[in-house]
C-alpha cells in the first residue's frame, strides 16, 4: 500500500497547489478590479477622458487679397498631393486565409488590380497633364509604370504634388484606383519627428499666376510658416485667430464635436486643469485686404518691360507706376532672367525694393535740386557753364567726359539736364561746393528718402541706399553726376513723385486698407517730407525735366497728346571692384501728364548692353504712360491745343462716302459733297471729289484702309493680298495698269 499512499499524497498536494494558484490569481484579479473601479477609479476615468476628449483647434480662414480694380489676386484653395500605393501584399480569400498557387507560394497582389491599372492609367495621366500642362501624358505614364515594375514598388509613391482637389477626386473615382490612392502620408516636422498628415491641404493660390507675385507675396513653407510681400506684412490681418471646440475622439483618430463644440469650464472643474486652462473661443476668420495694384496697369507694365528685355537681353528689370497724391503703387513689375532665358517674377526678387545700384544720370535731378535749395550758392538757372567734350579738374584724377560737343560749348541748367552733361554738373559742383562738399551731401540727404522708404512689403532686409565718402576729389565729382552713391528704384521714384507733387513727398504704399463688414477701412497716406523744396524750385525742376523730353535725351518718347517730364539715366555696371565698359544699368524716371502731374513712373533695366537709357528704359516708360492716359477716363487735364494752321476737318485719302459722312457728323463738321450719289470719295487740297474706278484698270488704293481697299478691288473683280499694318502705302501692279478680272493686287501697309 505504500505506493498507493504515495500517489494519493502527490495528488492531494497538486490539488492544493492548483487551488492556491486559483485563489492567488483570482484574488489578484479581484483586487485589480476593486483597485481600478474604486481605489484608482477617479484617476483612470480622468485619464480616459483626457485621451478620448479634448479641445481641438478650429483653424481660421485666411483673408483674400484684392486688386484696386476689384479682382482677387490671392485666395485659399484646397489642393492635393497624389501618392499611389504601388506595392504588393498577400492576397486573402473570403475566409481571410492566404491564397497560394500550385507550388504553395503566397499569391501577391497590388491595391490596384492589373486590369484596373491598365484600363485606367491613360485617364489618370491625361488628368494629371491637364492639371500640370508643363508635364506631358507620357511623362506621367513612364513615371508610374517604372515604379510599378520594380521588384519592391513604393507603398507611398509620390506622383505629383499640388494638383487641384477636383483632379484628385476624379482619380479616386476611376474604377479600381480608389484603394491605391494614399489618403494620409507620414512626414518629418521641423524637429525631425514623424507626423501623419492628410494629402488634402489648403494653399494660397495666385489667381493671375505670375502677375505681380513678388508684391502679393510667397509662402515660405510649412516649416517656417511665414510669407513675403503683402502676405507677410499684413499677416496679422489676413491670418485671423484660430478657435477651439470640445470634441470626442472616435476610431481611427476621428474627432467629432460634443454639445455643439462647447463645454462649460470653471476653476472647480477638474477638466479645466487637465484639458485646457482657458475657456472655449470662437474662431475669427482673417480679413481681406485691398492692394493698390491695378491688374490692368500691372499687366501693361510687365508686358512692356518683358518685350524690351527680350529685345536688349538685360539681366532683369523693374517698372513701377505710382499715383502721385496718395502714393498708391498701381503697378510694380519685377522680371528676372532664368537659365532658360525666360523673364518672370522669381520668388523673393523684388528688384524695385531690394536691388541697389548706382543710378547715374537720373540722379542728376536730385543733385540739381539740392544745389538750387542751397541759399549760399544761390545758383541762377540762366547761368552759363561748360558742357561737352572732356575736362580735367585740378586735383582730381582723370578727366570728366561727355559723349557730345567740344570743350568750348556752354549752356544753362536747361541744357545741362537736357543733354545730360557730366561736365556741366561737375562744373557746378566744383564751382559752388568744392569747399562745401559736405553741405551738398547733407542737402541731398535732407531731400532724398535714403532711410525712410520702407514700404508695406515683407522682403527680407530692407535696402536703404547710401552716399560714399566724398573727401577725395574724384569721388566728389563722380557724385555730381550720379555715381559714388547707391539707391533703389523705389527710393528714386519717391523723389521724382515728390517733384511732380510740388515738393510734397509721400510714402509709397501697396495696400489701400482692409475689408470689415463689407466696407473698406482705408489706410491713410503717410507724408515723409512736407516740402523737399520750395514750390518755385519744384516748378523750375519740372520745366527742366519737360525740356529733357521735348528737346533733350528723352525726345524719343515725346508726343503731342500729353506732356512727360523725366530724365534718362545710364550708368556703367559695377562688379567685383571695377566697372564694365560694355554693360550698363539703363533707367528713365519721371511723371505725367506734365500739364497737371498725376502719375510717376520709373523703369530700370540691369546689365544691359545698350549705351543710353533712352534706348532701353524710356520706350518702356512711354508705353506704360500711353496706356494709362488712354485708360484714365478722369484725366481731363490732358488737352491738345491745335496750331493756327491746322486743318479744321478730318483728313483722309479715299474711302466709302457714307462712312466719311458719318465721321464728319460725329465730330461736328460740315461735309461738302460734290456728288452725294458717289459710292467712293477722295480728298485733295481743293476739297472732296467723287472717285469712280475704271473697269479693266487697277484702281488707286493708296491712302485707304485695308477694309476699304479690299472692297474696292473686289468690286472691280480683283483679288487682294497685303502685308504690314496701317494704311495702303504701295501697291503692285500700280494704279492705272491694265489688268484682267481675277488678277491679284499686292498691297503694302504702313503708318
Amino acid at each position: 500500500m505504500p505506493q498507493e499512499y504515495s500517489n494519493k499524497e502527490r495528488l492531494t498536494k497538486m490539488v492544493i497547489v492548483y487551488l492556491l494558484l486559483v485563489l492567488v490569481v483570482g484574488g489578484s484579479i479581484i483586487y485589480g478590479i476593486i483597485k481600478v473601479q474604486w481605489i484608482d477609479g477617479n484617476e483612470w476615468r480622468k485619464r480616459g477622458e483626457v485621451r478620448e476628449e479634448g479641445y481641438r483647434p478650429d483653424p481660421a480662414a485666411r483673408g483674400d487679397i484684392y486688386s484696386s480694380d476689384g479682382k482677387i489676386l490671392a485666395t485659399t484653395i484646397p489642393v492635393c498631393d497624389l501618392y499611389l500605393d504601388l506595392g504588393h501584399q498577400p492576397q486573402r480569400d473570403l475566409n481571410n486565409r492566404y491564397v497560394r498557387d500550385s507550388n504553395g507560394n503566397q499569391v501577391m497582389m497590388s491595391p490596384i488590380h492589373d486590369t484596373s491599372y491598365n484600363n485606367g492609367l491613360s485617364q489618370v495621366c491625361k488628368l494629371l497633364h491637364q492639371a500640370v500642362p508643363s508635364k506631358s501624358i507620357e511623362y506621367f505614364r513612364t513615371k508610374i509604370d517604372t515604379e510599378r515594375k520594380k521588384a519592391n514598388p513604393h507603398r507611398c509613391f509620390p506622383v505629383q504634388k499640388g494638383i487641384p482637389y477636383s483632379t484628385w477626386r476624379e482619380i479616386c473615382q476611376i474604377q479600381g484606383w480608389n484603394k491605391g490612392v494614399v489618403k494620409q502620408v507620414t512626414e518629418l516636422d521641423k524637429n525631425g519627428k514623424p507626423y501623419t498628415r492628410d494629402v488634402i491641404r489648403k494653399v494660397r493660390a495666385h489667381i493671375y499666376g505670375n502677375l505681380g507675385e513678388n508684391t502679393i507675396g510667397f509662402y515660405n513653407g510649412a516649416i517656417e510658416n511665414t510669407y513675403t510681400g503683402l502676405e507677410g506684412y499684413y499677416d496679422s490681418i489676413l491670418r485671423g485667430h484660430d478657435g477651439k471646440y470640445f470634441c470626442r475622439r472616435l476610431t481611427r483618430g476621428a474627432w467629432i464635436p460634443q454639445n455643439d463644440g462647447s463645454k462649460s469650464v470653471s476653476a472647480a472643474d477638474p477638466d479645466a486643469v487637465t484639458l485646457d486652462s482657458t475657456s472655449l473661443q470662437s474662431k475669427i476668420d482673417g480679413k481681406a485686404i485691398v492692394s493698390t495694384l491695378d491688374t490692368r496697369y500691372q499687366d501693361i507694365a510687365e508686358n512692356a518691360l518683358r518685350e524690351m528685355l527680350l529685345k536688349c537681353g538685360g539681366e532683369g528689370g523693374c517698372a513701377v507706376l505710382m499715383e502721385m497724391q496718395s502714393g498708391h503703387v498701381l503697378a510694380c513689375a519685377n522680371l528676372t532672367r532664368d537659365t532658360n532665358g525666360t523673364y518672370w517674377e522669381m520668388p523673393n526678387s523684388n528688384l524695385a525694393y531690394t536691388r541697389i545700384y548706382e543710378p547715374g544720370s537720373t540722379f542728376k535731378t536730385v543733385i540739381m535740386t539740392a544745389m538750387l535749395n542751397d541759399k549760399t550758392a544761390n545758383i541762377d538757372t540762366a547761368e552759363q557753364v561748360h558742357i561737352g567734350g572732356r575736362k580735367a579738374f585740378s586735383g582730381a584724377s582723370g578727366v570728366i567726359a561727355d559723349d557730345f560737343g567740344n570743350n568750348h560749348d556752354t549752356s544753362t541748367l536747361r541744357g545741362i539736364l537736357a543733354r545730360s552733361s557730366n561736365v556741366g554738373m561737375c562744373e557746378l559742383g566744383w564751382k559752388y561746393f568744392r569747399n562745401r562738399r559736405q553741405d551738398l551731401k547733407n542737402g541731398v540727404m535732407r531731400i532724398y528718402p535714403y532711410e525712410s522708404v520702407i514700404t508695406d512689403l515683407r522682403q527680407g532686409k530692407a535696402i536703404k541706399g547710401r552716399v560714399n565718402n566724398l573727401d577725395h576729389d574724384r569721388d566728389f565729382l563722380n557724385f555730381c553726376y550720379g555715381y559714388s552713391c547707391n539707391t533703389t528704384a523705389m527710393q528714386l521714384l519717391t523723389f521724382y513723385n515728390a517733384l511732380g507733387n510740388g515738393g510734397r513727398m509721400v510714402k509709397p504704399i501697396f495696400c489701400k486698407g482692409y475689408i470689415e463688414n463689407g466696407e473698406l477701412v482705408p489706410f491713410g497716406t503717410e507724408v515723409l517730407n512736407e516740402s523737399i523744396c520750395s514750390p518755385e524750385t519744384a516748378q523750375k525742376m519740372k520745366d527742366l525735366l519737360v525740356n529733357v523730353v521735348e528737346h533733350g535725351t528723352g525726345n524719343n518718347i515725346k508726343n503731342n497728346t500729353y506732356g512727360i517730364a523725366g530724365k534718362t539715366g545710364t550708368a556703367f555696371y559695377y562688379e567685383k571692384g571695377g566697372y564694365h565698359s560694355d554693360i550698363f544699368n539703363a533707367s528713365f524716371a519721371g511723371f505725367f501728364p506734365s500739364e497737371t502731374p498725376k502719375y510717376s513712373c520709373i523703369v530700370v533695366i540691369f546689365r544691359v548692353p545698350y549705351r543710353h537709357g533712352r534706348e532701353a528704359a524710356a520706350p518702356v516708360f512711354k508705353k506704360i504712360a500711353d496706356c494709362v492716359v488712354a485708360m484714365d477716363k478722369k484725366m481731363d487735364c490732358v488737352k491738345v491745343k491745335p496750331s493756327e494752321d491746322c486743318v479744321k476737318t478730318p483728313i483722309f485719302a479715299k474711302g466709302n462716302q457714307q462712312q466719311v459722312l458719318k465721321i464728319h457728323q460725329l465730330l461736328g463738321y460740315n461735309y461738302p459733297s460734290a456728288d452725294s450719289n458717289a459710292y467712293w470719295v477722295m480728298q485733295d487740297s481743293t476739297g472732296h471729289h467723287p472717285y469712280k474706278p475704271v473697269k479693266g484698270v487697277v484702281p488707286d488704293c493708296k491712302g485707304m484702309t485695308i477694309k476699304d481697299a479690299i472692297e474696292l478691288l473686289q468690286r472691280n473683280g480683283l483679288r487682294a493680298e497685303f502685308k504690314g499694318y496701317g494704311k495702303v502705302s504701295r501697291q503692285t501692279p500700280s494704279a492705272g495698269t491694265a489688268c484682267k478680272k481675277g488678277a491679284t493686287i499686292t498691297l503694302t501697309l504702313s503708318n
